[in-house]
């Protein structure tokens, strides 16, 4: 007679929780535009282990087969218990039948730097299916990240936060026993809506807006509000709404099982609206990769509300327009375009000279500076760096601008808008004209300079129509140009034009692996300013 052998094996199941957050209505007394929304998401996976002892183990859980309803978390700052505690950690439920947890208005925040002390899923019942271990147990060792977790939340962000979970399953089995576990994961993928309103007088604004979301019917986002409201200068602002959407493998790729409602909401003190508007729609897993290309590289669908032109943005795009949604950004603030400069460290002093009957006088009119700043600025979910570039005359600054540019992965250089504020004579602000954001209003980002420039080239360099539609054509690619600084071979030159000023356009002079050398301004072919390279300085 065979003889029984029996041994005891040691299961561990890792199950993967993603914290994001979304914009919620204001809570906590806390304005929604200082606040970031967490809430969490489970991907199971399995994992087996056959050389565990049993006291290693007294504090994890027995795996059992029982659906999870129910998260126990304890987040802290700076030593201070914020959700949760020892005594009463917070509960937070699930979706039903779903691995997604139902909103909680706790979880509001506001943005700094949070501890994830304790982390537990229960049953139905209360009883305990899974336990995150900490660091300095035993079990801590099986553990990818053991608690505490460190988590850094920024105002409208929507960071994905791994937590490893574990539970332990002891089965006696005999030599001819064998067990087997299916992986099944989730991945949660970040889409990202944005929206503008059209007054019936054709009027563009960007929108206010909530959305609903829902699967097979079971809703799992109700009411998200898009963050807006006025920036520093003056202007009124709408962000993008991104949130979490599982890449379900039971469905097919071009099978729609995601429903969304956006619903228009009135902005007070912008517009105002008569009737509710709402548009519907509904996507598959191939819309929702179409716009995502990894967490630094999210594109978002743009809604319009009453808009005639709806998917062309403000009035007909150009067909020269660069299409940005095609443009891979992976590192969009490297900047290695050879005709682009200062770079970091160095500031550019340029001299400009209006003619005087075809002569260059001996002083100059005008002075201008160029910086890159340390900052950078997201424009449509891109990072750009921050150009700083002010004209002074007589000593006092008329004009000081941020413009906000990216390199894509092909070399091009993407001009996404200005922040621009104008002086008087005497250093008096007077107002923001030309300032304009890519994303906002219908404007589109175009060229700052291509990557690849072939003579003949056209190119937009903005779209916000009516108000900045400049393009370039490129006209020679290896100019030699000489001015005070010295002599510089391989020189681009474009012919830049304002469709806004009949009879007027520039051109502009750009030496490779230095940028902008010689600017020269013409009015009806006649030649009246000329700007130039007058000195480069290294920052200590």
């Amino acid at each position: 007679m065979m003889k029984n052998l029996k041994t005891t094996w040691i299961y561990l199941c890792i199950a993967t929780l993603a914290l994001s957050s979304c914009s919620k209505d204001e809570q906590q007394l806390i304005p929604p535009e200082e606040v970031a929304t967490l809430s969490f998401n489970m991907i199971i996976q399995d994992l087996t282990r056959q050389s565990l002892q049993r006291q290693s183990i007294a504090d994890i859980p027995e795996c059992s087969d029982d659906t999870p309803f129910f998260v126990e978390i304890i987040l802290s700052q700076d030593g201070t218990d914020i959700v949760g505690s020892s005594e009463a950690p917070f509960r937070l439920d699930l979706a039903s039948n779903q691995l997604f947890t139902q909103y909680a208005p706790e979880l509001e925040l506001v943005p700094g730097d949070y501890s994830l002390d304790h982390f537990s899923v229960h049953n139905a019942g209360g009883d305990l299916l899974w336990l995150a271990p900490k660091t300095g147990g035993a079990m801590a060792l099986y553990s990818s990240d053991p608690l505490p977790i460190d988590i850094e939340l920024k105002a409208g962000t929507k960071p994905y936060i791994d937590v490893p979970v574990l539970c332990y399953d002891n089965r006696d089995v005999n030599e001819y026993g064998y067990l087997f576990f299916e992986l099944d994961a989730i991945p949660i993928i970040e889409y990202c809506f944005f929206a503008n309103y059209c007054s019936d007088s054709g009027r563009h604004y960007p929108a206010r807006y909530s959305i609903d979301v829902s699967i097979n019917g079971i809703s799992i986002y109700t009411d998200e509000i898009n963050k807006t409201g006025i920036n520093e200068q003056g202007d009124n602002f709408a962000e993008p709404l991104c949130i979490a959407l599982p890449d379900l493998a039971a469905f097919d790729d071009d099978e729609e099982y995601i429903q969304y409602t956006i619903t228009l909401l009135p902005w007070e003190g912008l517009y105002e609206i008569d009737e509710e508007m709402e548009i519907s729609g509904s996507l598959s897993r191939e819309d929702i990769m179409d716009l995502f290309d990894g967490e630094e590289n999210v594109d978002y669908e743009h809604i319009y509300f009453n808009c005639e032109d709806s998917g062309e943005g403000n009035g007909e795009v150009p067909d020269e327009l660069p299409d940005v949604s095609e443009a891979q950004f992976s590192n969009p603030t490297n900047i290695t375009n050879p005709y682009y400069g200062p770079a970091t460290g160095l500031i550019y002093e340029y001299v400009g000279f209006e003619l005087e009957d075809g002569e260059v006088p001996d002083e100059p009119s005008e002075v201008i500076v160029i910086e890159r700043r340390l900052e950078t600025k997201v424009v449509m979910g891109i990072n750009t760096i921050i150009q700083r570039d002010y004209v002074e005359e007589d000593g006092v600054i008329i004009e000081d601008t941020d413009d906000w540019l990216a390199q894509d992965d092909d070399g091009n250089l993407w001009y996404f808008g200005e922040d621009s504020k104008n002086f008087d004579d005497e250093g008096n602000f007077i107002d923001n004209e030309g300032s304009w954001e890519a994303g906002i209003d219908g404007a589109l980002p175009g060229y700052w300079i291509p990557g690849n420039p072939e003579v003949g080239d056209l190119y937009y360099q903005e779209w916000y129509e009516g108000e900045a539609e400049d393009y370039a054509i490129v006209v020679a690619l290896n100019e030699t140009v000489t001015i005070e600084m010295g002599t510089f071979e391989n020189v681009l030159v474009t012919q830049d034009v304002n469709p806004f000023e009949e009879g007027v356009y520039e051109l502009k002079y750009y030496a490779p692996g230095i940028g902008l050398i010689l600017e020269e301004k013409y009015e009806d072919d006649e030649l009246v300013e000329i700007v130039y390279l007058a000195g480069i300085i290294v920052i200590d």
